[in-house]
């Protein structure tokens, strides 16, 4: 039952070194539980239903803009798998707006909510230590490639007119 969920809890492992992508991902967790919470006072209290839709909605939302700012990042880089990675934050995106438009129109049921749950936080998890853990080591060769011209282009600076 979704009361079995109560915490999920970010960890290190999920740390890309980027640090306004750890900084959104840290708040998605902790959206994720201020709804998990809401979660569990529903299967216990319907009364608690337009609230916990009001909180899946504001987590869903933050998911758009947080797969924004990747986006950004991505198409600035230059990150040659871009639109796959576009396309698993539109499929998490349209997945999740039909759950809410499910949870909406049914109401909290534990095997809708299980779902929303599998959604909001193991494919999220999924999706970072794999796709966005990609676009890390991407940045961190091009990074290091970046490095090595710019020590190349030192040294024959140096060589060329003494002091650099």
């Amino acid at each position: 039952m979704v009361t079995e969920i109560s915490k999920v809890d970010w960890d290190t492992s999920l740390e890309t070194g980027i640090d306004d992508v750890d900084k959104q991902h840290r708040q998605y967790f902790v959206l994720l539980n201020d709804y998990l919470e809401k979660a569990a006072e529903t299967a216990t209290d319907r009364n608690q239903f337009f609230d916990l839709m009001e909180k899946l909605d504001f987590l869903q939302q933050y998911a758009k803009e947080h797969f924004s700012t990747e986006e950004l990042i991505m198409q600035e880089a230059g990150f040659p798998d871009f639109e796959s990675h576009r396309d698993e934050h539109l499929y998490f995106v349209q997945h999740v707006e039909e759950l809410y438009t499910q949870l909406k129109s049914v109401g909290f049921t534990p095997e809708l909510a299980r779902e929303v749950n599998y959604y909001i936080i193991e494919w999220f998890v999924d999706h970072i230590r794999q796709a966005d853990m990609e676009l890390v080591e991407f940045l961190h060769t091009k990074v290091t490639w970046h490095r090595k011209i710019f020590d190349q282009l030192n040294k024959l600076f140096t060589s060329l007119f003494g002091k650099n």
